[in-house]
C-alpha cells in the first residue's frame, strides 16, 4: 500500500487540483487588487482561506504546534505588509509559501543553533472509520518519518508539489530556485523515498 502511495506522486490526479489553482489565482488577484485599493480588511479573506494550508505545511516542518502558529501569523504580516509592491509575477498562494518557507527555514536554523528539542505532534486522519483510520494514521506516519529523513530542499519540494499540488514553476518561485533543480530535488526526493519504505 505504501509504494501504491509513493507511485502516485507526480501522477495525473493533480491535474484537476492544478486546474482549480489557476482559477483561484485569478480570484486571489482580485482580492489582492482590493486590498491595494484601500479596502485593507478584504486581506481577512485570503488569511481565512489559506492558513489552515500554510499552518499545515509549517506544522509538518517544525513539528511543535505554537511555534507553527507564531510562524503562520509572522508569514501571513510580513505579505501583507508588503502587498503594496506586490506585482502579480507569481500567484498570491506562491509568494506566501515562499515566505512560510523561508521563515520556517529560519525557525530551523535557530533550532539547529539553540539544539532546543521539538515537541511532537500525532498526526490526524479526515478518516473516521476506525479499521481506515488506524491503517490510513500508520501509513502516513510512514511517509512523514520518510520525508523528515529527507534533505530540506528535497521535503520542502516534495510537500508542495505532492502535498499541496504546486507546479513547477510555482515551487521554483516558492523556493528561489530553477525550475530544473526543482525536478532534481523532485526526482532525488522520490526515489529515496522508495528505498526507504521499501
Amino acid at each position: 500500500m505504501v509504494n501504491n502511495q509513493i507511485n502516485k506522486l507526480g501522477s495525473p490526479r493533480l491535474e484537476g487540483a492544478r486546474t482549480r489553482a489557476l482559477e483561484q489565482r485569478a480570484i486571489d488577484a482580485d482580492v489582492v487588487r482590493r486590498v491595494q485599493g484601500g479596502e485593507r480588511e478584504a486581506y481577512r479573506e485570503l488569511v481565512l482561506k489559506y492558513q489552515h494550508k500554510i499552518y499545515g505545511f509549517v506544522q509538518g516542518a517544525v513539528t511543535n504546534p505554537e511555534d507553527a502558529r507564531e510562524i503562520t501569523q509572522e508569514a501571513f504580516i510580513h505579505v501583507y505588509r508588503g502587498l503594496d509592491r506586490f506585482r502579480f509575477d507569481s500567484s498570491f498562494y506562491t509568494l506566501l509559501y515562499r515566505v512560510a518557507v523561508n521563515k520556517t527555514k529560519r525557525y530551523q536554523q535557530s533550532k539547529i543553533q539553540t539544539n532546543k528539542p521539538q515537541d511532537s505532534v500525532e498526526p490526524t486522519s479526515l478518516d473516521h472509520s476506525p479499521e481506515r483510520l488506524i491503517e490510513r494514521r500508520q501509513l502516513m506516519e510512514r511517509i512523514e518519518s520518510a520525508i523528515d529523513q529527507l534533505p530540506q530542499d528535497q521535503q520542502t519540494a516534495i510537500r508542495l508539489r505532492e502535498l499541496e499540488g504546486l507546479s513547477y514553476s510555482e515551487i521554483a518561485q516558492a523556493m528561489d530556485c530553477a525550475e530544473g533543480t526543482v525536478m532534481s530535488r523532485l526526482f532525488y526526493g522520490r526515489k529515496k523515498l522508495q528505498e526507504i519504505l521499501k
